[in-house]
C-alpha cells in the first residue's frame, strides 16, 4: 500500500507558460479542482565529476500551489501564498488594495542562487508595475517565474477579484534601431568562461563587451557543484601546516598529472598517446585562478575534512558556502557585478550574436547581434571570444556529432544550442572529439530534478524495469548512468530504493553540506511503501525482493557485491521502504571547437584563426582533448576562461 509523504491536501493549479497564460489568464492557479503538474525542467548545466547542478532550469513547467497561510476571507489586504518552484516552495506576499496590486514580494525561497533569485526580485516588481500576472518569464529562470505568478494569481482570487482584470498580456519592450561600437574584446556569452575572461581583461584596462542571449548571466555556472580541483594555491598552501597536502597525490602539479596519467580506465585507448597537454595547462593555472578569485573577495568554504562535518578534501576548494549550496551562483553574480563596475565593461542582455565579421585576410574583427527588442548591433574589436556553451539542446547537432544520442532528454541549460560552435566553424574552425560516449547523471523522472549525489547522501540501490540492481553506481558514476540508459535490457523505467535512515539523510545531508534533495519529498516524488511486497507489486518490479536481499547479504558480510561495490548500504525493510522513480539523463556535449592550450580557435591545419578565441563548453571537454573521459567541465570553463584572458593580455 502506497503511503503519501504528506498528510496535507494540496491546493493545486496549472500554469502552462507565458503563451497559454496570455490566452487563459494563468489557468486554474487557485482552483481546487485543477490538477497540478511539475513538468520536466530544462537545466544547464555542465556538472562535474564531484557534482552536478541543482539548478533552476528554463522551462514552461506548470507551478504547483498549496493552501496559503492567510485565511481565504476575501477583501483587500495582504495574502501569503506559495507555489512550487524548482527547488522548493516559493512564498509570496501580495497586497491587494482598491482594485490594484499594491505590493508583491517573495518572502522566502530555496531557488538556485544565480538563477531563481533573479526572478524572485524582477517578476514581483514587473507584476506590480504592469498590474498583470501575465508578464514575460525571465529567460533562464522560467520555473521560478511561473511559480511566483501562480502564487500571485491565487492571492488575487482569494481576495475576491477577477483574475481576468490582472491578466493583460505584457509584451517585451521594443527598441528597433541600429548601433555600432568598437571595443578591445567582444565576448559571445556571459557564462563561466566569458565572465572570468572579461573580469581579467577589465582589470588590465581593456574595454570589453559581452553579448548574452538570456535575460541573466551565468550560462551553466550556477547549476554546478562549485568545486575547483587545483594542484596548489596559496589558499591551500596556507592551510597545509604539516605538509600532508603537499605530499599527497593531488598536492602538486606533478603528483596530480601522474594521478591522471595512471588512471587508465578513464583513458580513450584508441586516442591516448601518453601526453595530457590540455589538462597539464589547466592545472598549471588552477591555483592562480583560485587565488585571484579569493583575493578579490569571492568566498571559498573552509578547506579540509572534519569530524561530523562537510566532507571536503583540500585538493578541491569549494566556492562558499559549499558544495551544492549555491557557491558557484554567488561567484557568478559577483563577477557580473564586478564587470559592471568598470567604465569599459558592459553586458548586453537578451541579445543574440547572429554572425562573426571577418576581413579579407580571414581575421575575425567583430560580431553582428540582434536584441529581443529589435536593436541591431555591429560590435568590432581586436579580438572575438566564443564562450557560448555547448549544443545539447540542438537535436540536429546531436545527430551530427553524437550519433545515437539525439533523442534523449538533456538536463542542461536551455541556452545550449550551439550557435557559437556553428559560427566558429563558419569562420574556418573545426570540430574535435565527436561521437565519443557522453556522460549522464541521475535525475528524478517526473520533474527531472538532478540527483547526481543521491547515492552518497541517501545510500540505496538503483533498479531497472524488472527490479534488478543495475550495478555499482558509486564507481564512475557519470558513465555508469549513461550505460544504464543506453542498455536496452534495462527498459526505460528505473527506481532508486532506500530505507528510512536514508530518507532522513535525503532531507538534510551534512555529508555534502546541502539539503536540496528535500524537494523530492515536497514534490511528492519520494514515495513510501509499507513493505517490499507492496512496492514490488505496485511498481511492477518482480525481482526487487531478490535485489534487496543480495544487497543486504553483501552489506552484512562486509564483502563486495557482484558488481564490486564495497560497503553496500543495508536496506532496512521492516518499516517499509522508499522509492523515487528516476531517470539517467545526459547533460552536456563533449565535442567542440578545436583550440590550442592558449584558447586560439584552430583550423583544419591546426593553425590559429586570427582574432578568434574560445573557452568553455563551446570547445567541448578539455579532458576529452587529452583522450581522457569527461569529468570536470566547470573547472575547465573557469580555468580556460582565465587562460583566455591571459592570452589576450599578451597579444592585444
Amino acid at each position: 500500500m502506497k503511503k503519501g509523504i504528506s498528510r496535507r491536501d494540496f491546493l493545486k493549479g496549472t500554469v502552462a507558460g507565458a503563451a497559454s497564460v496570455a490566452a487563459a489568464g494563468i489557468l486554474g492557479a487557485c482552483s481546487t479542482s485543477a490538477a497540478a503538474t511539475t513538468a520536466a525542467p530544462e537545466t544547464t548545466a555542465a556538472p562535474e565529476t564531484a557534482a552536478a547542478t541543482t539548478a533552476a532550469p528554463e522551462t514552461t513547467a506548470a507551478a504547483e500551489t498549496e493552501t496559503p497561510t492567510t485565511p481565504a476571507v476575501g477583501g483587500d489586504g495582504k495574502y501569503v501564498t506559495k507555489a512550487m518552484g524548482h527547488e522548493s516552495w516559493v512564498h509570496v506576499a501580495t497586497t491587494l488594495m482598491d482594485g490594484k496590486i499594491a505590493a508583491c514580494q517573495v518572502l522566502s525561497h530555496e531557488e538556485t542562487i544565480g538563477i531563481g533569485n533573479y526572478a524572485c526580485t524582477r517578476i514581483p516588481a514587473a507584476i506590480v508595475a504592469n498590474q498583470s500576472v501575465n508578464v514575460p518569464n525571465l529567460r533562464g529562470a522560467s520555473t521560478t517565474s511561473l511559480a511566483i505568478k501562480a502564487a500571485v494569481t491565487e492571492a488575487i482570487t482569494l481576495a475576491g477579484y477577477n483574475i481576468d482584470d490582472f491578466s493583460a498580456e505584457i509584451a517585451r519592450p521594443t527598441n528597433p534601431g541600429e548601433t555600432e561600437e568598437e571595443v578591445d574584446v567582444v565576448i559571445m556569452g556571459a557564462g563561466t568562461a566569458g565572465l572570468v575572461c572579461a573580469a581579467r581583461l577589465l582589470e588590465a584596462g581593456y574595454s570589453v563587451t559581452l553579448v548574452e542571449k538570456r535575460d541573466i548571466a551565468g550560462g551553466s555556472m550556477a547549476m554546478t557543484y562549485g568545486g575547483v580541483a587545483t594542484a596548489g594555491s596559496k589558499l591551500q598552501t596556507n592551510y597545509d601546516v604539516d605538509g600532508a597536502y603537499a605530499a599527497s597525490a593531488m598536492g602538486s602539479l606533478k603528483g596530480m598529472m601522474n594521478f591522471w596519467m595512471t588512471m587508465e580506465q578513464y583513458h580513450r585507448k584508441d586516442f591516448f598517446n601518453g601526453e595530457m597537454p590540455y589538462m597539464t595547462t589547466q592545472y598549471t593555472y588552477a591555483g592562480d585562478l583560485v587565488d585571484w578569485m579569493h583575493g578579490m573577495g569571492i568566498g571559498f568554504s573552509t578547506l579540509g575534512t572534519y569530524e561530523s562535518a562537510t566532507a571536503y578534501g583540500a585538493s578541491t576548494p569549494y566556492l562558499a558556502p559549499g558544495c551544492y549550496e549555491g557557491g558557484a551562483g554567488y561567484a557568478l553574480m559577483f563577477l557580473e557585478q564586478r564587470i559592471g563596475k568598470y567604465e569599459k565593461g558592459k553586458i548586453i542582455y537578451s541579445t543574440s550574436v547572429t554572425d562573426l565579421i571577418q576581413d579579407e585576410s580571414g581575421r575575425v574583427t567583430g560580431v553582428h547581434a540582434e536584441g529581443e527588442d529589435g536593436m541591431k548591433y555591429t560590435i568590432t574589436g581586436k579580438a572575438v571570444c566564443l564562450a557560448s556553451g555547448g549544443y545539447a539542446k540542438n537535436k540536429e547537432m546531436l545527430q551530427q556529432y553524437n550519433e545515437g544520442y539525439a533523442d534523449f532528454f538533456y538536463n542542461c541549460a536551455s541556452a545550449s544550442t550551439g550557435e557559437g560552435i556553428q559560427m566558429g566553424l563558419a569562420a574556418g574552425g573545426v570540430m574535435e572529439c565527436e561521437n565519443r560516449p557522453l556522460p549522464a547523471f541521475l535525475s528524478s523522472y517526473k520533474s527531472k530534478f538532478e540527483l547526481a549525489f543521491i547515492h552518497s547522501t541517501a545510500p540505496g540501490i538503483m533498479v531497472n524495469i524488472n527490479g534488478d540492481n543495475i550495478g555499482n553506481i558509486m564507481s564512475d558514476n557519470h558513465y555508469k548512468m549513461a550505460s544504464a540508459k543506453l542498455n536496452k535490457d534495462n527498459g526505460d523505467t528505473f527506481y532508486y530504493i532506500f530505507d528510512e535512515a536514508s530518507a532522513v539523510m535525503l532531507r538534510d545531508s551534512e555529508s555534502y553540506g546541502f539539503n536540496g534533495y528535500v524537494a523530492m519529498f515536497e514534490k511528492e516524488e519520494a514515495v513510501h511503501y509499507d513493505s517490499v511486497e507492496a512496492a514490488s507489486a505496485e511498481l511492477n518490479l518482480p525481482n526487487l525482493a531478490a535485489a534487496i536481499e543480495a544487497n543486504n547479504k553483501a552489506a552484512l558480510s562486509g564483502e563486495a557485491d557482484e558488481f564490486g561495490r564495497k560497503n553496500c548500504p543495508f536496506i532496512e525493510t521492516r518499516t517499509g521502504l522508499w522509492a523515487i522513480r528516476v531517470d539517467p539523463t545526459f547533460y552536456l556535449t563533449t565535442a567542440g571547437l578545436a583550440i590550442d592550450t592558449e584558447c586560439h580557435v584552430l583550423n583544419a591545419e591546426r593553425a590559429a584563426i586570427p582574432g578568434l578565441y574560445a573557452a568553455g563548453d563551446v570547445c567541448g571537454s578539455i579532458e576529452e582533448k587529452d583522450a581522457k573521459q569527461y569529468g570536470m567541465g566547470f573547472d575547465a570553463a573557469l580555468v580556460y576562461g582565465y587562460i583566455m584572458g591571459e592570452t589576450l593580455k599578451k597579444e592585444l
